[in-house]
């Protein structure tokens, strides 16, 4: 008796128990899935929205919750997204690995964006004179 497995790929959007999610990649029996949740606030900043499958319209791929998971066991294929969409959530999870890369970082190790770095002993507050003068 032969073992029969759905066979899911790139961009497709399933079932993970009974929530939506897409499927980003696959190899062998993993696949890396980000879960699709309704439009709503606060959004976060590797949200994505989804315009392209019209089985998941208005909802948003949470990037910033991405998870590894058996291939067995996502069920019901709901419809799959555009090319447009799967660069754009591609993009979301690049951004989102880079932003916790950076934000494993000890302080001190980038220099802060106004381009002063820290000071010792400094209140982080400027004493008389012109708003931004040194």
């Amino acid at each position: 008796m032969s073992h029969h497995e759905q066979r899911v790929c790139r961009g497709v959007v399933v079932l993970r128990g009974k929530c939506p999610v897409l499927v980003v990649a696959v190899r062998g029996a993993l696949s890396a899935v980000v879960p699709l949740a309704a439009p709503c606030l606060p959004h976060h900043r590797a949200d994505v929205p989804l315009a392209g499958c019209s089985a998941v319209r208005g909802h948003i791929a949470r990037c910033g919750a991405s998870a590894l998971v058996r291939a067995g066991g996502l069920t019901g294929i709901l419809g799959t997204v555009s090319a447009e969409c799967l660069r754009r959530v591609d993009a979301a999870l690049a951004a989102e690995h880079t932003a916790r890369q950076f934000e494993r970082l000890r302080p001190g190790v980038v220099r802060c964006a106004l381009a002063r770095g820290y000071r010792p002993g400094s209140k982080g507050r400027k004493v008389g004179g012109a708003p931004h003068a040194e």
